[in-house]
């Protein structure tokens, strides 16, 4: 094999193990970044807001047992925010009742909101 030939091959062999070393590469910063933003969301602080029943409905989706004994409530904050709640039948809401739902901001941002 000439010496000419002999280093385009080798050039070539070295550009695929780049690549695919620049593939594997790129896969895990992805999982590194998924990681990261699933433990940034991981990181919760709760408070509590006060807030008036506008609706008492049925739950929506979930699984059979949860909308058997599950109500969706339309709370309208005191800072004028409307927001649905997941609460158990037994807590019996009405709908202009004073209530206090917990906020849940998470580290990414992201807001949920829960029945107290």
């Amino acid at each position: 094999m000439r010496d000419e030939t002999k280093r385009r091959l080798d050039r070539q062999l070295f550009l695929q193990k780049v690549k695919w070393a620049g593939a594997g590469l790129a896969v895990a910063a992805c999982l590194a970044g998924g990681l990261w933003f699933s433990g940034l969301d991981a990181s919760v602080k709760t408070q509590r807001v006060a807030g008036v029943v506008e609706a008492v409905g049925p739950l929506v989706g979930g699984s059979t047992r949860a909308i058997e004994d599950g109500l969706g409530v339309d709370v309208r904050l005191q800072d004028g925010r409307r927001v649905h709640v997941a609460v158990l039948k037994t807590t019996d809401p009405h709908v202009g009742d004073n209530v206090e739902v917990a906020e849940h901001v998470h580290g990414s941002g992201r807001v949920t909101f829960s029945w107290k």
